[in-house]
């Protein structure tokens, strides 16, 4: 079994800048929010100029990268696919396989509403456009949010093709 010590998240020390002097950390406080990053990579280098060096820490995702990996993981993950957490996640699957037609566009919607605000308490959904594209058979998906500790708005786009392929 794998073991990940997430005391590692902490962003490393700048030793190479001409602002940091030599036993003092530097602590980036721009971030309100981090996350892993999903595809759970090592960082890969640290410093600046020709003086990197590797690192054994794991990459994080910052603030409006964090969010969005955070809903397209809520909207890509099945409900109970993940077995300690079976209500986590979306059911847009079970509309892929219908005729694409702007009921199931509402319902789309709706289902997209509902599990961003179950799941992602770090944002507020302003806005939600799901238009139907029957003669390409897909939605076309529009996600406008807001942040509810930083003060910048974010756009994401959706493409849903029938046959359960979901582009975010």
């Amino acid at each position: 079994m794998a073991k990940i010590d997430l005391n590692n998240l902490v962003r490393p020390k700048q030793v190479n800048s001409p602002d940091t002097k030599v036993y003092e950390e530097v602590v980036d406080t721009d971030s309100v929010y981090t996350d892993l990053h999903l595809d759970l990579q090592l960082l890969k280098n640290i410093g600046l100029g020709k003086n990197t060096t590797d690192s054994k820490d794991i990459r994080v995702d910052n603030d409006i990268l964090a969010v969005k990996n955070s809903v397209r993981n809520i909207l890509t993950t099945k409900k109970g696919e993940k077995i300690l957490a079976p209500e986590f996640g979306s059911s847009l699957e079970q509309y892929l396989f219908e005729p694409v037609s702007e009921v199931y566009a509402r319902m789309i919607g709706q289902e997209i509403l509902n599990d961003i605000e179950n799941f992602e308490p770090r944002i507020r959904v302003q806005k939600i456009k799901v238009v139907p594209q029957p003669d390409e058979n897909q939605y076309q998906i529009l996600v406008v949010y807001s942040f509810l500790d930083i003060t910048k708005e974010n756009v994401l786009n959706i493409l849903a093709l029938r046959g359960g392929e979901i582009l975010i």
